[in-house]
């Protein structure tokens, strides 16, 4: 059949001189290696790209496999530091207390950001982790997940619903999600120590540890975009998690005295609510600079009930307990941010944060009944924090190859502690400049040069800072205990951890996509906090004068840590043309992360900063099958074991983690996914141990075995 325009005695108008065709032109998105590459910092960002690669159940699944960052009892850290040398941010914020990144579905993310070192904005001494939550849509979105696994005990699982819409200039979207899991584990342990009459005592204890837990959240986020110029954001967020848990012990004397407990057991069930709601204004300026005013508000509470019984060889009844404790946290937070370009080559960055806190806690034991008031038990405590500080930064471009940013950091925080007794106030001041230079061989930046000189700091746990002291639950009061199981105590009187800084790195991007990295870095500590164990008398007023082991932190000096880190990541015929045909469909990562460390304070050869292995790999792939829907891949993480001196007298062993995780997914249709998972496949046994020298030389220490717990889990995705 001809065509209309070829039909004969057909006549066409011409389109009138003045009417001009219409043009669309549609942007490419850009890759999370596209952003990298643009950053002004060594910043590496994980999008959709990565987030929605391997279907993963929870954060922490993405966060275990990213370059550099190792998993540590939950939590994630960088360049092997934890304990506060790694910032862990929720939409740029703290994350509040009790909050598990595990709670977080990858769904409920937009993207994850891992600087790595110090900025003015984010002062985190080994590097900051944001998570970014997802913004409400422009069109309605819904989406569906649901997940069954199983670990131990019974099978558990989640479920999530997502629904995002917009209406006029209003977006919204509203995440609810439900979950529970199970876990139980056993364990062996072997323990050696000394009575005070100097009689050596060692005991064999076999224990299983049962846990269940429930989790309940919503998250409503609204976007209300009043004019072109002035944008308000709303969130809040409430998360309600229940648990119990079960445990149950037996004990063999090995050598000395038996104790007197031959058996015990344990069951405790608890509760908790973390709620927050935020409130973010950002208005543009038509000179291209840009106001941010936010404020937050969290509260945060737990209660938990302890229920204890411990029996003779006999079968008698020893001690039956009951412990309840009561745990509340509020906090409360300002800031703002102010972008303004300045000419052509600058644009300023001024902004401030004031943020309070508050925690109160109280802990009541009965003994047969019998309320005992001693120590912290029985005994309000609350505390007080408040904290101001105000930054400034100049993203300075000098050509088109070079480019600076020199900022700096101001920061008090104030500190009050009453634990009935008596007040103790802290403060602490830090100035904290960073500069970073960075240098483009060519002008898209495939070949670029990073480099950074920065003043960071840690300041001291609230829980550290506090003057509480608080008994050991492994010994009655009236009788000594050992230093593996020590009392504890806070030091008021710390002082911020403060650390020097330097950073270099390479980053290359090849034109197909993917990085390849290798950097080095150096930090010196300034007033190290380290807990150290010693033998104290009457700091337990009302209890016993018998002296007793004490826990407790304090600064002690200098350390110096520095690395290698190794990134290579992109497609595997860029990488291995050997191996891999042209659009293979493989992407290939890993990483090689060498660390050393030293205590100036303590020593070696295994001085090292608590925690930090000397090294760290992980690599994998991803294979999406052409044609037919299905991607397979897999995670190798590595680490191996070590011992760490925490002072002269104190030493610990970690075994070496031997990680495997591997997944197929099929993605049935453009709106709905299938996805299989398997973890710790050749993880290893937990051993660890430690070990603390008496003031004569005899070494009291405990040695503990438990078992590395497998999972398997199935989920399905529906967007509709």
């Amino acid at each position: 059949m001809a065509s209309a325009a070829s039909a004969p005695g057909k006549v066409v108008d011409a389109p009138p001189a003045n009417m001009l065709e219409r043009v669309q032109v549609t942007a490419a998105t850009e890759t999370d290696d596209g952003q990298r590459r643009r950053q002004s910092i060594a910043m590496s960002i994980y999008g959709r790209e990565e987030l929605d690669r391997q279907g993963d159940i929870d954060v922490t699944d993405v966060l275990k496999r990213l370059p550099g960052v190792s998993m540590d009892g939950g939590a994630p850290r960088l360049r092997g530091l934890g304990g506060g040398y790694t910032q862990i941010l929720i939409n740029g914020e703290p994350a509040p207390p009790g909050f598990s990144l595990d709670s977080l579905a990858p769904a409920d993310v937009e993207r994850i950001e891992v600087v790595s070192g110090a900025t003015a904005e984010y002062p985190g001494v080994a590097g900051t982790i944001n998570v970014v939550l997802r913004e409400p849509p422009r069109t309605l979105q819904r989406e569906w997940r649901s997940n069954v696994n199983y670990r131990a005990v019974q099978p558990g699982g989640s479920t999530a619903f997502q629904w995002g819409d917009r209406i006029g200039s209003v977006s919204f979207v509203v995440p609810v999600s439900v979950s529970r899991s199970a876990q139980a584990t056993h364990y062996e342990q072997v323990r050696i120590s000394r009575t005070p009459g100097g009689q050596v005592q060692s005991q064999a204890i076999q224990g299983r540890d049962e846990g269940r837990s429930s989790t309940a959240q919503i998250a409503p986020r609204l976007q209300w975009k009043a004019t072109d110029w002035d944008m308000l954001n709303l969130s809040a967020f409430w998360q309600h998690g229940q648990s119990r848990n079960a445990s149950e012990r037996s004990i063999v004397a090995l050598l000395g005295t038996p104790w007197l407990t031959a058996n015990d057991v344990a069951r405790s069930e608890g509760s908790g609510d973390v709620r927050r709601a935020a409130a973010n204004w950002v208005h543009k300026q038509q000179d291209g600079g840009k106001v941010e005013l936010k404020g937050s508000w969290q509260d945060t509470t737990r209660d938990n009930a302890l229920y204890y019984d411990s029996y003779r060889a006999d079968g008698g009844l020893l001690v039956t307990r009951e412990t309840r404790t009561d745990f509340g946290e509020e906090r409360a937070a300002l800031g703002g941010r102010w972008t303004q370009p300045v000419g052509d080559d600058h644009t300023l960055v001024t902004g401030w944060d004031v943020e309070t806190r508050g925690r109160d806690e109280l802990r009541r034991v009965w003994d047969f009944g019998v309320e005992r008031l001693d120590s912290a038990t029985g005994v309000p405590f609350d505390a007080r924090i408040g904290r101001a500080a105000v930054f400034v930064q100049d993203d300075w471009t000098l050509s088109p190859q070079w480019g600076l940013l020199p900022g700096l950091r101001l920061e008090e925080v104030r500190t009050r502690s009453d634990d009935g007794s008596h007040a103790i106030d802290n403060r602490a001041q830090v100035v904290a400049p960073t500069l970073h230079l960075n240098y483009k061989f060519d002008p898209k930046g495939r070949d670029q040069i990073r480099a950074s000189l920065s003043r960071s700091f840690k300041m001291p746990d609230l829980t550290a800072l506090v003057g509480r002291y608080v008994l050991n639950g492994n010994y009655e009061r009236t009788e000594t205990n050992t230093p593996i199981a020590a009392d504890s105590a806070g030091n008021p009187q710390l002082q911020p951890e403060l650390s020097t800084g330097l950073d270099l790195r390479f980053e290359h991007y090849p034109a197909s996509g993917g990085v390849f990295s290798i950097g080095l870095f150096y930090r010196q500590i300034d007033d190290l906090i380290r807990r150290g164990i010693r033998l104290e008398s009457g700091m337990a007023p009302d209890i016993t004068q018998m002296p007793r082991w004490v826990s407790r932190p304090m600064n002690i000096g200098r350390a110096t840590t520095r690395g290698l880190e190794l990134e290579i990541k992109g497609r595997g015929e860029e990488w291995l043309p050997a191996l891999f045909d042209k659009d293979s469909g493989v992407n290939l990562r890993a990483a090689l992360n060498l660390y050393r460390s030293a205590v100036e304070q303590v020593d070696g050869p295994d001085n090292r900063l608590e925690a930090q292995p000397p090294w760290l790999s992980n690599m994998g792939f991803d294979w999406r099958i052409a044609n037919s829907g299905w991607t397979v891949g897999a995670s190798l993480v590595l680490q191996p074991g070590y011992a760490t001196n925490q002072t002269d007298l104190q030493v610990a062993h970690r075994s070496a983690v031997r990680t495997l995780d591997a997944f197929a997914a099929w993605k049935v249709d453009r709106f709905s996914q299938l996805r299989v998972g398997f973890t710790n496949l050749l993880a290893r046994d937990n051993v660890a141990s430690n070990a603390v020298e008496d003031l004569d030389g005899f070494s009291a220490g405990s040695s503990t075995w438990r078992n590395t717990l497998r999972a398997v889990n199935a989920s399905w995705v529906a967007r509709f």
